[in-house]
């Protein structure tokens, strides 16, 4: 137990140090160099030297306990900057989550859902040219191209602020749509039927969105530094354009995931239920499943369009 516990600490060590401390340190060394260099001397590595040089003629600089308390006085810093980020990280996953009620994002969700529509019209007109040309190549390509371009948007109708809220929330649609399965309530039961393989490959993918979060809560942070550092605003963009394209792959690998393991484990929950399901899952199963996993006292699935 003694080892477990010590080889446990050695790991619990390591990724505090991978996602706080080291990223935490080079965010400290940067606002370090942010206030030295200023707007006057953003790119001037002149002005560091003799900052360096300063500080190591000091006569402090020679004495352990000084070297000591500086060392734990960055190392606090950068846990401390590790931890900001973290906190940004939970409020970026708040907005992407978000259903945009809230007055600040509803704007946001309105706009999408126009441009979603905009998408679907042309989707519509590309396949009446498609049907009316009796399907020449070049109207085929028309169509696929204008349902990617829908499809890019969201899968399903938009109505979330964010891409990555509307694609999460399209599983949702798609998964109610096809089975009539409450996948909130459905989902924690589902957990505990996938195997080991399936389970660590969602976990992973959702391991890869919150890095994404993570990533761009940092990238929140440099953005204050530009205040006293113009550099800083260039280095804010690149992260949070990073951040970005890496959670819109790692959210589509969690979307993904997710309704392949409806699909594919679906059928076995409903059977555990105790719900006849003798071929494929269906509609009339799933509402069933529905009722049984949400604890109504009426049959929901009666109300499904």
């Amino acid at each position: 137990m003694i080892t477990v516990l010590a080889e446990l600490g050695k790991q619990v060590a390591g990724r505090w140090a991978a996602l706080l401390v080291l990223p935490g340190a080079f965010y400290v060394s940067t606002a370090a160099v942010a206030v030295l260099l200023g707007h006057g001397h953003a790119l001037d590595p002149g002005v560091l030297t003799v900052w360096l040089d300063s500080v190591a003629a000091a006569p402090a600089s020679g004495r352990f306990g000084t070297v000591l308390i500086g060392a734990a006085g960055f190392t606090a810093a950068s846990a401390a900057a590790g931890l900001a980020a973290s906190a940004a990280a939970q409020l970026v996953e708040r907005v992407w989550w978000a259903s945009g009620e809230a007055p600040p994002l509803r704007a946001l969700a309105a706009s999408r859902g126009r441009r979603w529509r905009l998408a679907e019209e042309r989707v519509a007109a590309a396949l009446r040219e498609f049907t009316a040309s009796g399907g020449t190549p070049r109207t085929a390509r028309a169509l696929r191209a204008a349902i990617a371009r829908r499809d890019a948007i969201c899968p399903e109708p938009s109505s979330r602020p964010t891409w990555m809220g509307d694609r999460l929330y399209a599983v949702d649609e798609r998964v109610h749509d096809s089975y009539h399965l409450d996948l909130t309530a459905a989902w924690p039961r589902l957990w505990l039927l996938v195997p080991g393989e399936a389970r660590a490959e969602l976990a992973e993918a959702r391991a890869g969105v919150g890095a994404s979060a993570r990533l761009m809560g940092w990238g929140l942070l440099y953005l204050p530094l530009a205040v006293v550092w113009w550099p800083a605003a260039v280095l804010a963009a690149g992260v949070l354009v990073a951040a970005r394209h890496r959670a819109r792959l790692a959210v589509a690998v969690q979307a993904d995931l997710v309704e392949a393991t409806v699909d594919l484990y679906g059928r076995e929950l409903v059977l555990r239920l105790g719900i006849d399901c003798p071929g494929r899952l269906g509609p009339e199963e799933g509402g069933a499943a529905t009722t049984l996993l949400r604890k109504d006292r009426t049959d929901l699935s009666r109300f499904d369009a």
